[in-house]
């Protein structure tokens, strides 16, 4: 089975430029835990809800003015940049191993011309491996 076979398509996405309160509103409306960041249609980086969690640890306890400043802080500055990524003709078997590898909850899947189509996620792994225990 193929990482297509599984992966969700045309993802929610932000860019670099945007804020960690914006990154933080989609993932909480859309219930996501990583927004892959795009230039155009290029990957250039990921946020997960954990890089937004440790970098506003303690922030917001300070003063209206410093939880302001905290959320409209550029998601270029808390991003991870250049994460590791699959192709859509990568095994699956491999990108679970990435998963549990490199420790994330998500890698993003792009094209030969490094473009985002794609995500998978391991809960998309969970659902596929419960699914067809079901089925059995």
């Amino acid at each position: 089975m193929k990482v297509a076979d599984m992966m969700t398509e045309n993802p929610s996405t932000i860019e670099p430029n945007d804020t960690i309160g914006q990154a933080d509103e989609i993932m909480n409306q859309e219930d996501i835990r990583q927004l892959p960041v795009v230039e155009g249609t290029e990957l250039v980086g990921i946020i997960t809800d954990r890089d937004i969690r440790s970098f506003l640890s303690g922030r917001l306890f300070g003063t209206p003015e410093e939880r302001e400043k905290a959320m409209n802080t550029k998601v270029a500055t808390v991003m991870t940049s250049k994460p590791v990524s699959l192709s859509p003709d990568d095994e699956l078997r491999d990108a679970l191993e990435l998963l549990i590898e490199e420790k994330v909850g998500g890698i993003p899947v792009v094209d030969e011309e490094e473009r985002l189509v794609g995500i998978i996620t391991y809960v998309d792994m969970l659902r596929h491996f419960l699914e067809r225990w079901q089925g059995e």
